[in-house]
């Protein structure tokens, strides 16, 4: 872009002028150095890094992306304008009675007469942009007009202006889609850079060298021993709380894997640690009323064998 665009002003102020000769004007050739004003379209990448901005490229990057869709509508509106604009013309222009009646009169010359003026006039209805004047003196003075009319306004006024809007937004979500799944790769491939300091933690915190990391030997130390980078994702407050999730199985004790994999899948997950918790209390209360419909099923065996018992002795 920069290659061209120093092309052009050397052109334009240097070889022409040369070459056309002194007889013609070289202001006539400093027109063409309006194009120098493109590089303002450098400053739109720029402002894309500023936090303050990004609304505004996603507004402008939505747009882009939805060219394809905006372009076929607009030729599939066309179309229909075309289409109505004939059928306009054969209905409405050709009508004697509309030409010569006083309140249509001048509609119809204003509005149409001719396929030129028609199409322009229809357009008004796509943007529903004072139709009302066009269409209402016409319709009080011909009532089977409204069937012209009444498809117009429903196909072109409602229906297509609407999916577009539909296919904006579908567009707008699928961006916004996968934005947030690229932002949960970068975010993956951070945390994953913080696996080393996390063993090293790991055995910092094993105070006596057994392989297991237990609740009474991080009860005391505080958040900020993990990586800044674990720290921005977890939403905990104290590494009690981080144990308490880890140790999934209950034993009170977490080995090396349990804690590092343990605290990747928590920063990689967007569902606060307080719902996680109660999840896993849930989890707990479940396995525990198992345990007791075990043993109230093997309690009732056991009653039932001794009831038998007692009824072959009293016999």
């Amino acid at each position: 872009m920069d290659l061209a665009l120093i092309m052009i002003g050397v052109l334009a102020l240097e070889i022409v002028p040369r070459v056309a000769g002194p007889g013609v004007e070289a202001e006539s050739f400093y027109s063409v150095l309006v194009v120098r004003g493109f590089r303002l379209f450098r400053l739109v990448r720029a402002l894309r890094m500023l936090r303050h901005f990004k609304l505004i490229w996603r507004l402008v990057y939505g747009m882009l992306a939805a060219g394809q869709t905006i372009i076929s509508t607009t030729a599939l509106i066309a179309i229909f304008l075309f289409i109505f604009s004939c059928v306009a013309v054969e209905l409405i222009s050709k009508d004697r009675n509309l030409t010569e009646l006083e309140p249509t009169r001048d509609i119809v010359r204003d509005y149409f007469s001719g396929l030129n003026k028609t199409f322009l006039t229809l357009i008004q209805f796509v943007t529903l942009d004072s139709i009302a004047e066009v269409y209402y003196p016409l319709i009080m003075n011909k009532p089977w007009l409204t069937f012209y009319f009444m498809p117009l306004l429903i196909f072109l006024s409602v229906g297509l202006m609407n999916l577009v809007t539909a296919a904006l937004v579908e567009n707008a979500m699928e961006t916004a889609a996968h934005e947030a799944e690229e932002e949960r790769q970068k975010l993956k491939k951070r945390v994953q850079s913080a696996l080393p300091s996390l063993i090293e933690i790991f055995h910092e915190l094993d105070k006596d060298r057994s392989g297991l990391l237990t609740r009474e030997e991080v009860e005391n130390v505080p958040l900020s021993v993990l990586p800044p980078r674990v720290l921005d994702t977890i939403y905990a407050d104290s590494m009690a709380d981080i144990f308490d999730y880890l140790d999934v199985d209950g034993t009170k004790e977490l080995t090396q894997i349990e804690f590092v994999e343990g605290l990747l899948n928590l920063c990689l997950m967007d569902t606060p640690i307080s719902t996680l918790q109660s999840l896993k209390l849930l989890q707990l209360i479940r396995s525990v009323v198992g345990q007791v419909e075990t043993e109230m099923s093997t309690l009732r065996r056991e009653m039932q064998k001794l009831r038998t018992f007692m009824t072959t002795v009293s016999m």
